[in-house]
């Protein structure tokens, strides 16, 4: 081989070993590394999946007070917010043509008995006449109908009498329950008319110590939901306190708000202090399930997925089929993504438990830093 053949392999050898170089050098600078992604370690802690919803304190029973007779109101005795006992006069109407009415009846009963008196007289007297043959059947049938249509006259008239005193007695209007004045609709000289519809005088709030909240509650969220469930709330009057509850009921009705299927729950809580007042929005909390002293991981790790560009600079591991509870996480593993399933468990939208799949400390991505495209 000549000098000048030497030189020339010897110039292309060089050359290409400077390709290379150039290329193992351009291909590793791409290459990702722990640093062009966001970790989060695997810890240990508690998890606690919460149901919030809003809701209406109210008293647990209200009774509507009204009235079935029309009249003038003459006198109103209880106003909002009195405490007021079963029985105790609230307000009287004008009872004078009541009171007339109810007398007239009487007068009427009291002839319809006088009536019947004198015909069972008259019918036991024909009878006897009868009996000794001094007179017809015809006569003692007669005396024997005009007995039975006064006694049945005795019967309406007591019937009408009953009325007008049942009437006489509706215009003092009382209180059905023991409890708190929440709501005053007359006042003095006002005119009141039951002709079509009871009209409403008074609302009585039954035992306002013990009230209730009537929550909604999506149905993503009421399967988590079940009698006897501790609650907690606050509202707006006493931002820096907390107040507790008890799940007494799933109402089984549903509404739809939004095109989003509600149930409503509701919760007893204690009012001893009577802080809470009828128509307060509470914010309420459920704490639906809990678990204790688990592993766990950013939620966000779940959301994470390769791109096509990071793909590109790493060797990725094939996953097969995984379960419903199941899902897959990525590691940053001397310098490649390696795809781990791990079966999940409870999870309050921050951080999720890890069942199996993960140690403590181990890292996972939770966000990459897409790499540079080569010029």
């Amino acid at each position: 081989m000549s000098k000048k053949k030497k030189i020339i392999y010897i110039i292309a050898a060089i050359i290409a070993l400077a390709l290379i170089a150039s290329m193992l050098l351009s291909r590793g600078q791409s290459r990702l590394g722990p640093t062009n992604f966001e970790m989060s370690k695997v810890t240990k802690g508690n998890l606690a999946y919460e149901v919030t919803a809003t809701g209406t304190i109210n008293p647990i029973n209200t009774v509507t007070v009204g009235t079935q007779v029309s009249g003038i109101v003459e006198q109103v005795l209880a106003d909002y917010n009195d405490d007021v006992e079963e029985g105790q006069v609230l307000a009287l109407l004008d009872s004078s043509t009541l009171r007339e009415n109810m007398e007239k009846s009487e007068a009427n009963y009291e002839l319809a008995k006088a009536k019947e008196s004198k015909a069972k007289l008259n019918f036991d007297r024909i009878k006897k006449l009868y009996q000794d043959k001094l007179t017809s059947s015809a006569s003692l049938e007669d005396a024997e109908v005009a007995y039975k249509e006064a006694s049945a006259n005795v019967l309406s008239a007591k019937a009408d009498y009953n009325i007008a005193k049942k009437n006489f007695e509706y215009a003092t209007i009382k209180s059905p329950v023991s409890g708190t004045v929440i709501s005053k609709e007359i006042e003095q000289g006002q005119t009141v008319a039951a002709s079509f519809s009871t009209p409403t005088l008074f609302e009585v709030a039954e035992d306002l110590s013990k009230m209730q909240i009537e929550a909604s509650i999506s149905e993503a969220d009421i399967g988590y939901i079940k009698p006897d469930m501790p609650a907690t709330f606050t509202v707006d009057a006493y931002p820096n306190d907390k107040f507790y509850g008890k799940i007494r009921q799933v109402r089984l009705s549903p509404t739809e708000v939004s095109n989003v299927v509600m149930y409503t729950v509701i919760i007893e809580i204690d009012n001893s202090s009577r802080k809470l007042l009828p128509g307060m929005t509470a914010s309420v909390t459920i704490k639906a399930e809990e678990a204790n002293d688990v592993l766990m991981i950013s939620a966000m790790a779940l959301q994470f997925k390769p791109s096509s560009a990071v793909k590109a600079e790493m060797e990725m591991k094939k996953v097969g089929d995984i379960a419903e509870n199941q899902d897959i996480v990525y590691l940053f593993e001397k310098g490649k993504i390696v795809p781990r399933v791990i079966t999940k468990g409870l999870s309050d939208m921050t951080n999720i438990e890890i069942k199996s799949g993960l140690k403590l400390g181990e890292e996972v991505i939770i966000e990459a830093n897409e790499p540079r495209k080569r010029p």
